[in-house]
């Protein structure tokens, strides 16, 4: 019996590995067999997904970076109960830009969303079934 690599997104990998079952029952422990080769294979894999997904420019990524590490020092102040009301309202402001721009692109992307499909999916770095139901969950926020 051997191991396969695998992802959600259906691919799977060349190789197999074979299980050491002597080490499993050495340790008395069915997880114990190496999982190095598969895991190795898996994140090439999502090292090239993310190579081909579209990346966000410098700055906006930085910025979400400072937001979430802002968000999460909120955690470290005393007053659990401002701090909390503090990240409810980063929250809120934060969906307000979402309500705001992901159906804007969601609509475009949506009208071309037949023919290129497989390159969205590619773009934001996913499946195709999970690309079109993120492009669904935007474009039904319109009408919140």
């Amino acid at each position: 019996m051997s191991r396969r690599s695998r992802c959600a997104c259906g691919w799977r990998g060349t190789k197999t590995y074979p299980i050491d079952w002597e080490t499993v029952r050495e340790n008395d422990d069915p997880d114990a067999y190496d999982t190095t080769g598969p895991y190795t294979e898996w994140e090439t894999h999502l090292d090239d997904v993310a190579g081909r997904a579209v990346t966000l420019p410098e700055d906006l990524a930085t910025l979400l970076g400072q937001v979430r590490e802002r968000i999460d020092r909120l955690w470290l102040e005393e007053d659990k109960a401002r701090a909390c009301a503090t990240m409810l309202k980063a929250c809120d402001a934060l969906e307000t830009i979402v309500a705001q721009a992901g159906p804007e692109a969601a609509q475009v992307l949506g009208r071309e969303q037949d023919e290129v499909a497989p390159a969205i999916a590619e773009a934001l770095g996913t499946t195709e079934q999970a690309a079109c139901t993120r492009l669904l969950h935007y474009q039904h926020l319109i009408w919140r």
